[in-house]
């Protein structure tokens, strides 16, 4: 372990065709049937509403649950996920329903089971996918950049060939997206959307509403920041408070002055460019190089696996008071840093 670790710490000092009004609104909502083939969801998308797990899916990747949801009996929750605050130190399967009472985490190769939901504010990111069966629900919104393959139907217009949404398109009645159709980043799944068995499901660093982003962060492409799509990346002008749905994807920048409140997890590779200060409890969902001169709050949880100041933890622990950072630093997916702590520039998800 030894070796891994300081190979990580190395390696970070080392380092128009369709418009919206042209679809008619029906009477009774309906639901949307996903024909045969993955559905590619190719940048940050919200679920707005409970969203049901219709068969067992897989966790492609490191998962964000928000509250509410529910993980049914016979979910496989893996070790370094983090479930109601507790880590999860081994494979662990649901002897019964478990309703998710604060930001989640699923590990990577965890499996959701058949009957469990997704509540509102969880995000998917790009890299999941839907099966064939999957359904969206009327509401649902297919955001601009969407790419509909041939032989889609949308709101009763059909496909004969790929096409690119110019602008955003809202399901109102029988919709079906064919194989390789792509959901772009900004998308919305209404509650009662169903996902069907097979998909699989991936989240990318996620900022909670009472965050600021100090001035200077950056969004990388297909990232959402305040339910608004980034599609080239977006370097913010001001400091940005968190008000609604925000996932930063893969390269993005959080600057110095920012504040991340509780229920924010780090995910995918996110660089901390300068002080920043957890507001509430942030989850480690990827292994973390924490820079010297931050400061883990008392109460953060220091999963197995990872090294504080030289010093390597066997099971995870539970600090008993605020530890500053001298030396090699790297936390372990499961780890959760506790309100009050601060990070320094040069911390970094990997």
């Amino acid at each position: 372990m030894s070796t891994k670790i300081g190979k990580l710490a190395a390696a970070f000092f080392m380092a128009g065709l369709l418009c919206l009004s042209q679809f008619p609104v029906p009477v009774q909502a309906q639901s949307v049937a996903l024909v045969s083939g993955a559905i590619t969801i190719a940048g940050a998308t919200t679920i707005s509403g409970s969203t049901v797990v219709a068969g067992a899916i897989n966790v492609a990747g490191a998962t964000v649950v928000s509250a509410g949801s529910v993980l049914e009996a016979g979910s496989v929750i893996e070790a370094g996920s983090i479930v109601n605050g507790e880590a999860v130190a081994s494979s662990t399967v649901l002897a019964s329903a478990t309703t998710v009472t604060s930001t989640s985490i699923l590990a990577a190769s965890s499996t959701v089971a058949a009957g469990s939901t997704f509540a509102s504010s969880t995000m998917l990111a790009a890299g999941t996918t839907l099966a064939a069966g999957t359904s969206f629900e009327a509401g649902s919104e297919l955001a601009a950049g969407s790419v509909i393959t041939a032989g889609s139907v949308v709101n009763g217009t059909t496909f004969s060939s790929a096409t690119t949404l110019s602008s955003a398109v809202v399901v109102s009645q029988s919709t079906s997206l064919a194989a390789g159709s792509t959901i772009a980043a900004g998308s919305v799944l209404a509650s009662g959307t169903a996902i069907a068995a097979g998909s699989a499901v991936v989240s990318a660093t996620t900022i909670a509403q009472g965050s600021v982003l100090a001035q200077g962060s950056f969004a990388a492409s297909a990232s959402v920041v305040n339910a608004v799509a980034v599609s080239n990346g977006e370097t913010f002008a001001a400091n940005t408070a968190i008000v609604a749905s925000t996932s930063l994807a893969g390269g993005s920048i959080i600057a110095a002055g920012s504040t991340l409140a509780a229920g924010s997890a780090l995910v995918s590779s996110t660089t901390i460019a300068g002080t920043t200060f957890a507001g509430g409890s942030v989850a480690v969902a990827n292994t973390a190089v924490v820079a010297g001169g931050s400061t883990l709050a008392a109460g953060t949880v220091v999963a197995a696996g990872s090294v504080v100041n030289g010093a390597s933890v066997s099971s995870a622990t539970v600090l008993s008071s605020s530890t500053v950072v001298s030396g090699s630093t790297v936390l372990a997916s499961g780890s959760t840093v506790a309100a009050s702590s601060v990070f320094a520039a040069g911390t970094m998800v990997i």
